[in-house]
């Protein structure tokens, strides 16, 4: 058995030594950019796939990107440095040469359940009743005077001249 493995070419002690099992890879699909010069450059991306060492990166157009940049990605918080890889057409591949380093976020994404969301409209609904069972008839106590009534303007038809 080992004659037949030191036959074989293709198969050799230092090259299992130097191939490391690959990562799992989470597929993402979230905006990220590309800063280079010190921030002063920055290109938006798209991350596809991220793994603790490396990510796959999708440019819409293509760019000159050095060998060496950071990637910021807002909605995690966080900015890596980072080596270009390999690249084929506007897809990339990085590795991260440095620690994930925490970043204020621009913006939080927040997602509500049709549930959540319910409740807020049904408040908004029993307001306009209660507005509405407080008037009488031709007034408008229940309604502030800073409020002033909505007036619908005389909607023209399309294309009639006055």
């Amino acid at each position: 058995m080992q004659d037949a493995d030191a036959q074989n070419p293709l198969h050799t002690d230092e090259e299992a030594d130097t191939q490391l099992p690959r990562q799992h890879r989470a597929r993402v699909l979230k905006k990220a950019k590309v800063l280079f010069k010190d921030g002063l450059r920055s290109v938006p991306c798209v991350v596809r796939n991220i793994s603790e060492g490396g990510a796959q990166i999708h440019f819409e157009q293509p760019y000159l990107i050095p060998t060496q940049f950071e990637l910021r990605i807002e909605l995690e918080g966080f900015e890596v440095t980072c080596e270009r890889r390999w690249e084929d057409g506007l897809v990339c591949g990085v590795q991260f040469v440095s620690e994930k380093r925490h970043i204020a976020t621009e913006r939080k994404q927040v997602l509500q359940t049709s549930e959540q969301a319910l409740p807020t409209r049904a408040v908004a609904a029993d307001v306009d009743d209660l507005a509405a069972k407080t008037s009488t008839a031709g007034e408008n106590r229940a309604i502030p005077a800073s409020i002033s009534p909505v007036r619908h303007a005389r909607q023209r038809g399309f294309g009639k001249r006055r």
